[in-house]
């Protein structure tokens, strides 16, 4: 007889709040001027939103030292974000979608911009 453990493992949901951040997870980049010529900045958003998608509690994204996981401050006191490369960054919400666990299962992409871009 078999004996089989699973385990189940409660992966981040991601939703998009614009067509434009979902377009270029899909690698759907052609109707996007900025983006269509430039391949590898979308090839490296879709590793940090699937590096995002893979974690199962927030707090991991410190370890991931590549990402300079931050909690912003001021205007942008609910978001944090995460770099896709030097220049760019993806500003996200945390949500817990179950307000009496407060376990963070689900991340609301807001933009994918340039720092310092306004």
């Amino acid at each position: 007889m078999n004996n089989y453990c699973i385990f189940a493992l409660n992966i981040m949901r991601i939703d998009f709040t614009k067509t434009y951040l979902s377009d270029l997870y899909e690698d759907k980049v052609r109707k996007y001027k900025e983006y269509k010529s430039n391949p590898q900045l979308v090839k490296q958003y879709i590793k940090t939103i699937n590096k995002l998608k893979s974690i199962t509690k927030i707090e991991q994204l410190y370890q991931i030292k590549s990402l300079n996981y931050e909690k912003k401050v001021g205007d942008l006191e609910e978001i944090s974000a995460v770099w896709v490369n030097k220049q760019y960054r993806i500003l996200f919400r945390e949500i817990a979608t179950d307000p009496e666990d407060l376990v963070i299962d689900l991340l609301e992409i807001e933009e994918f911009s340039k720092h310092y871009e306004k």
